[in-house]
């Protein structure tokens, strides 16, 4: 773990009134762009340094606007892992030296930095799974007949085996895959790549990308999709042309 800051942040820490704090800015980036900025107060003899709120403040600036259980529970753990305390949604040593003081910006700005993409991971992976088992309802109610199984494997051109949301056998032994997709590059990455290599072994194999919302995607993403997929599916949109597949 390693990070950056202007020395000159640190100093006026330690040169700061009692109870003033100094807003230190890290290089330590956070989901969605920005970068962790890290409290430090004087108290006494030695100094305080807190996240103030920052991963809460960023997890709702990321549209997760629920602080569950679980990611309070998360956070403790993260927090006792780092030798913090998290109090108040904030992360926070206390009792810090002036000489400790750099190490302790570290452990507050990545305990942020983590909680932070374990919370978006998190909601991720929920929402996806709940795309998934509303995908297959729609592919049943659209071809009631069709045999649709989740996390099939299927090799690529590559002969590496890629497990995909759902995929649906056609006449003639065939398949067609059916991959959930976010607009996340931890999202992107892997299903461009599978889809990629089955598209090598397998070009006559129809590739649908399923999306929760079309309008969410930047444009430079979704062509990134359209690369190695017959369609991007918006969800909200009908999928009546579907129905030629089992033809």
């Amino acid at each position: 773990m390693s990070l950056i800051f202007d020395l000159k942040d640190v100093l006026n820490a330690v040169a700061a009134e009692p109870d003033v704090s100094t807003r230190v800015e890290t290089t330590t980036l956070l989901p969605g762009g920005g970068v962790a900025t890290v409290s430090v107060r004087p108290a006494g003899d030695s100094f305080v340094v807190s996240d103030d709120g920052a991963a809460r403040e960023t997890m709702l600036s990321l549209g997760l606007a629920d602080f569950t259980r679980g990611d309070a529970r998360r956070a403790r753990e993260i927090a006792q892992a780092r030798g913090l305390s998290f109090e108040r949604d904030t992360f926070m040593l206390q009792g810090v030296g002036p000489d400790q003081i750099g190490a302790a910006i570290a452990y507050v700005a990545d305990a942020t930095r983590t909680l932070v993409a374990e919370a978006l991971e998190a909601r991720t992976r929920r929402s996806q799974r709940d795309l998934v088992s509303r995908t297959i309802d729609r592919l049943h109610e659209l071809l009631p007949s069709a045999t649709v199984d989740a996390e099939r494997e299927l090799l690529g051109a590559s002969t590496k085996a890629h497990r995909f949301d759902l995929v649906m056998s056609l006449p003639g032994d065939r398949y067609a895959v059916f991959q959930t997709v976010t607009p996340s590059p931890a999202s992107i990455a892997p299903a461009h790549l599978k889809l990629y290599d089955l598209r090598q072994a397998h070009a006559d194999w129809p590739r649908e990308v399923v999306v929760e919302d079309l309008s969410a995607w930047p444009s430079e993403d979704l062509a990134i999709m359209q690369q190695v997929a017959d369609h991007v599916r918006d969800f909200k949109a009908p999928w009546n042309d579907l129905r030629q597949l089992a033809a």
